[in-house]
């Protein structure tokens, strides 16, 4: 997923990440031949880069940011069944905010769709799954289906 860059940093080895919107940090490094970011290495490089967009991988693999915390309202608790309206659908058009989500399905199963990163990815019991900001998903359920849905901000 595109996410923008907010600011840069160095990490414990002293490579240069990029800071962006979804709380995840991105290497930058400029490693040529391999890797040819001549950018990075100059102030003036990394200044003209805030606000552009970089592929979050992270996003991509559904992984929590480090620094992370509950929202209020804590959640919202849903029971679908395969036979309810819209076909068992829960849907949601992405979060506002860059609020970060959480679906934890309590009893059921069920298949989480997201058409942006081309996943279908089944739910069940135990399952905690994040769900980046502004990232729009479904649950269908399969079965008679309990959970939550949480949102969470950056700290």
């Amino acid at each position: 997923m595109q996410r923008n860059i907010l600011g840069f940093g160095r990490d414990d080895e002293g490579d240069w990440t990029a800071h962006l919107a979804c709380g995840h940090n991105r290497h930058v490094r400029h490693r040529p031949p391999l890797i040819n970011r001549p950018w990075v290495v100059h102030a003036a490089g990394r200044a003209a880069w805030l606000g552009r967009s970089f592929d979050c991988l992270r996003c991509d693999r559904l992984e929590w940011p480090v620094r992370i915390l509950e929202h209020r309202p804590p959640d919202r608790a849903f029971a679908l069944t395969a036979d309810d309206a819209h076909n068992g659908m829960l849907a949601y058009d992405g979060s506002p905010h860059g609020l970060w989500r959480e679906i934890e399905i309590e009893a059921g199963s069920a298949l989480l769709h997201i058409a942006a990163l081309g996943l279908e990815q089944p739910l069940g019991p135990g399952t905690n799954t994040a769900i980046p900001p502004a990232l729009a998903f479904r649950v269908q359920a399969l079965a008679t289906l309990r959970g939550h849905i949480r949102a969470y901000r950056l700290i």
